[in-house]
Formats: structure tokens, C-alpha cells, sequence
């Protein structure tokens, strides 16, 4: 269950989502502000809730504008589109099959006559499944490669759709591999593979394990740096 207010003290607007949880927490999104807490709270103490928070808020809003305007992924013709670290340009045309490819600077989507929805939207859908497509292929067997070389060997392989992380990596030592990190330098998404790969060792963030991550991956810290200027690429 949820509702919607617009607050002028906190000076923006949020969604309050009820559930049988049993604290109170903030998620900032590119599109909204979400506030998830227990049923039984009072609609007075969700809004002294939010104000106790407005500075934390306000910052992590201000954080990702400045992302979006930096790195944000708009589906329009020249937008700019990020694979393996690099910016392509978008074009788009009419053509007897959907297809998605690489040409020089360009990344050049077919849309097949016979798709009757806006154009945006259908660009927009057949770059995410080429984008899987080529995550599938790429990420899974440059996990293995690195498995090898750190002798760290996951029970499993996934690619899946985060909205909130790069990857995970469970107690039963599956890893699953968010499929936008194709979009990231190879280096960068590396990173990600072997810090998940370190969790099968350490299942933590303790010193031990940020030890492990550095022993692999000496430039992990900037590069942890590069993912937070791209949070925004986990709202598309």
C-alpha cells in the first residue's frame, strides 16, 4: 500500500510505501523518492521521519543530477550510448528485421516494420536485449577466467537486472552479474567480477576481505569511484 505526498518543508516529493516491515528506511531513485515503513506508523511520524532525513535526501538527489547530466542514457537520435567503456552514437531505421549493431561510432538499431509502438520505446527495448545478449556471452566466461586465476570458483553463473547493485554473490556461492556492466570499461567490470568472487572466501566487507579485493584488484578503490558516477545507468 502506498501514498503519495508533496511536502514543502522537505522541498520534494515522495512515496510512502507500507508493508509489514519493521523499520523505517529512504530510497532515493532517479524518478522517486520512496519511503518504506511499517504499517502501523502514523502519517505525522512518516513526514518527521522524512525531515530528520531532508539533508541526506537532498544530497543523494543533487548526486544523481549531476550523474544523469554526466552519464545518463537518453533514447533519442545522437543520444550517446556506453559499451565496453566506450560512447556510441545512436541512429535508428526502418528495415524488414529488429537488429541492434556496432558501425564505426555508432551503435545503428533496425527497427522491423511491423512494430507499431513509439519508436523510442521500441529502440529502447532492443538495445536492453542486445545489451543481455552480449552480457550473457561476455560476463559469464570472464568470470570463469578470473575464477581461474584467483582460485575462487562459484557454484554458479547468472546474468540478471538490478536496479540497486553490479552484482551479488549468495551463501551458497552463486554469483549473479548485473548485465549493464557491459556498458562499463572491461577494467571496471572486472572489478565487479572479483569482488564478488572474493565473496566466496569472506561473506562480509570486513578488512579481510577488502585485503583479498586489493590483492586482485589493486585499483579497486578508483574504480568503485567509477560506478558511483554511473549510478544512474541502473535506473535504464
Amino acid at each position: 500500500m502506498s501514498d503519495i505526498h508533496d511536502q514543502a518543508p522537505v522541498s520534494f516529493d515522495y512515496q510512502v510505501v507500507r508493508s509489514k516491515r519493521k523499520s523505517a528506511a529512504i530510497q532515493v531513485n532517479a524518478d522517486a523518492v520512496l519511503v518504506r515503513v511499517p504499517q502501523w506508523v502514523s502519517a505525522q511520524w512518516v513526514d518527521k521521519f522524512v525531515q530528520s532525513r531532508r539533508q541526506w535526501v537532498l544530497r543523494h538527489l543533487d548526486r544523481q543530477q549531476i550523474q544523469q547530466a554526466a552519464h545518463g542514457i537518453e533514447i533519442v537520435e545522437g543520444g550517446l550510448i556506453p559499451w565496453r567503456g566506450r560512447d556510441y552514437r545512436l541512429r535508428w531505421q526502418s528495415g524488414g528485421a529488429s537488429a541492434v549493431v556496432i558501425a564505426g561510432d555508432e551503435v545503428v538499431v533496425t527497427l522491423s516494420r511491423r512494430i507499431r509502438r513509439p519508436a523510442e520505446q521500441a529502440v529502447s527495448a532492443l538495445l536492453q536485449q542486445w545489451l543481455i545478449q552480449q552480457a550473457e556471452q561476455l560476463l559469464g566466461a570472464r568470470l570463469l577466467e578470473l575464477s581461474r586465476q584467483t582460485g575462487l570458483m562459484p557454484a554458479a553463473v547468472s546474468v540478471r537486472s538490478f536496479r540497486r547493485r553490479w552484482g551479488s554473490c549468495d551463501s551458497g556461492g552463486r554469483i549473479s552479474l548485473n548485465w549493464r556492466l557491459v556498458m562499463a570499461r572491461p577494467e571496471a567490470a572486472d572489478y565487479v567480477l572479483i569482488h564478488e568472487l572474493c565473496h566466496l572466501r569472506h561473506f562480509d566487507h570486513s578488512a579481510r576481505f577488502w585485503r583479498l579485493v586489493e590483492h586482485h584488484c589493486p585499483d579497486c578503490r578508483p574504480l568503485q569511484d567509477y560506478f558511483r558516477q554511473r549510478g544512474c545507468w541502473l535506473q535504464w
